[in-house]
């Protein structure tokens, strides 16, 4: 295959990776969600705002009697009236590497999780008046008390002391005729991201069926509604919250309206008779993209963690990159022992691949003259160039193959890198302080352009120019492009292409024996 191809199959995919990453746009908005906590019980002002019916929901004003609790994963402060979190503080993930305060999931209030129920088809935001809790062995149980005309509504939350999650209870009984009650949970997110860190960007997410699914803020416009859904909520790069229904009887809406997504968890929906109730336990998980946390609660959540297209191999890498963590006790270290390690598995076919490279460049004297005498007459070329081929038993094919094989344990690798949580602020030596993040000088990319156009001078000629003029100019857009990529994949290529360097050393000498 010539090199003009080789360059169309690395782009293209090339552009398929990286899409996502370079499409993010990065904004800044107003901080819509933050409530101040108070220990002042809410007041009886109340607002309304319209829903997606044009009906409208109560809220009330922005007080909340708050309780905080802590455990050896969270620190939570949790806001009566809302019925739900208002901080979760993650005591294992640092804000950001140089700050060094805990991470709030909840974005400093910018995520608003609340309460709604629907009596005969008119919705109300639920305010909870009452609260009690206990704290037991291995968990902290609350109890939180609220009425919307005749309905009494009690919702327990629990928060595990050793798992990130816990479980939420819902509670309804209709005191007096006959209602038609819906209860959901609202959680409100921002529709951009709001700081200068990609990871920081929560979008809706579900899984339904044997799918999970990040909706587009094109088809949160246009309105998505699923039902038997395990669970819902937001993910982001790192981290995510999520309601789980083991029993699949979940029934969601989301939709991204004057810049914000919401998402709309359907819990309860009953016809109840005077003096009935209704009662429904979930599950919720609440912390890191870690796999051993996430299948702590349930397996599905697994699929939260964007593994890509090729997760059947990125999951088996990041176990090796994890073995070998155990011993390093240092993931730039690990990495460029998976490196390796991949190197060696791939060495038969490299070599293979760079052996018919030279045999074709043997040929390329034989092939101007041919591109000479056919000029004007293509189809005659391409014949008689198989036959030259043929007589000495090159196959253009060969120099190609190894390299398609090869792709996929690029992009798995790429995208293990890119969102395991485990290289978060994961040091390597020197001034890289973060593998998930830029290197700060930009060593590492230059190195890598460098060792790349290494490369290019040693990969045998195809003898057109403009061919070699590509080749030569490919580095440099790659360093560019790897400029702001996270320093452990740059770290990654960099190694790889040291590894192909040495191995076209050693292929070009044993040719030459």
């Amino acid at each position: 295959m010539e090199k003009r191809q080789i360059a169309f199959i690395i782009l293209s995919i090339l552009f398929l990776i990286f899409w996502d990453y370079f499409y993010v746009k990065k904004q800044t908005v107003t901080n819509k969600g933050f409530q101040a906590f108070t220990s002042k019980k809410a007041e009886g002002k109340k607002e309304e705002i319209s829903n997606k019916q044009g009906l409208l929901v109560e809220t009330p004003v922005s007080t909340f009697t708050v309780k905080t609790f802590d455990t050896d994963l969270y620190h939570v402060v949790l806001a009566q009236e809302s019925g739900f979190f208002k901080k979760v503080d993650l005591k294992k993930f640092k804000k950001t590497l140089n700050v060094d305060q805990p991470i709030d999931i909840l974005r400093e209030g910018r995520i608003d999780i609340f309460d709604v129920v629907e009596i005969n088809g008119k919705p109300v935001r639920v305010t909870y008046s009452g609260s009690d809790y206990k704290d037991l062995q291995n968990e902290i149980s609350v109890n939180l008390y609220g009425k919307v005309d005749n309905v009494d509504i009690i919702k327990t939350i629990t928060l595990s002391k050793n798992e990130y999650g816990g479980k939420i209870r819902h509670y309804v009984k209709n005191n007096d005729g006959n209602l038609n009650v819906n209860f959901y949970t609202v959680m409100s997110l921002p529709g951009t991201v709001f700081d200068t860190s990609v990871e920081a960007n929560p979008q809706p997410a579900f899984f339904y069926n044997t799918t999970f699914d990040m909706p587009s803020e094109r088809s949160l416009k246009k309105g998505y509604l699923k039902e038997n859904v395990l669970y819902a909520g937001y993910a982001e790069k790192y981290f995510g919250v999520f309601v789980v229904d083991e029993s699949k009887k979940m029934k969601v809406e989301s939709k991204f309206e004057n810049g914000r997504s919401e998402i709309r968890i359907g819990i309860l929906q009953a016809s109840l008779g005077a003096n009935s109730f209704i009662e429904r336990e979930l599950k919720y998980y609440a912390g890191p993209k870690e796999e051993g946390s996430l299948k702590k609660i349930n397996d599905k959540l697994v699929a939260s963690i964007d593994y890509g297209w090729f997760h059947f191999i990125s999951k088996p890498l990041l176990v090796i990159m994890n073995f070998f963590n155990k011993f390093t006790n240092n993931y730039g270290i690990s990495i460029i022992l998976l490196t390796i390690l991949i190197k060696i598995v791939f060495f038969p076919l490299s070599h293979k691949s760079y052996k018919s490279m030279k045999e074709m460049q043997k040929l390329q004297p034989k092939m101007e003259e041919l591109r000479k005498k056919f000029a004007n007459d293509r189809e005659a070329f391409n014949r008689e160039m198989m036959l030259l081929y043929r007589r000495h038993g090159v196959n253009p094919v060969s120099g190609c193959l190894p390299i398609l094989v090869q792709i996929p344990f690029f992009i798995a690798l790429y995208q293990a890198l890119m969102y395991a949580i485990e290289l978060r602020h994961a040091p390597f030596f020197g001034w890289i302080k973060d593998l998930s993040s830029y290197d700060p000088y930009y060593i590492t990319p230059v190195l890598m352009g460098i060792t790349m156009l290494i490369q290019q001078v040693m990969t045998p000629s195809s003898g057109d120019p403009t061919q070699k003029k590509m080749m030569y100019i490919l580095p440099v857009v790659f360093t560019f492009m790897f400029l702001k990529f996270p320093s452990g994949l740059v770290l990654y290529w960099l190694v790889n292409n040291l590894f192909s360097i040495l191995q076209q050393v050693y292929t070009l000498k044993t040719q030459k024996a």
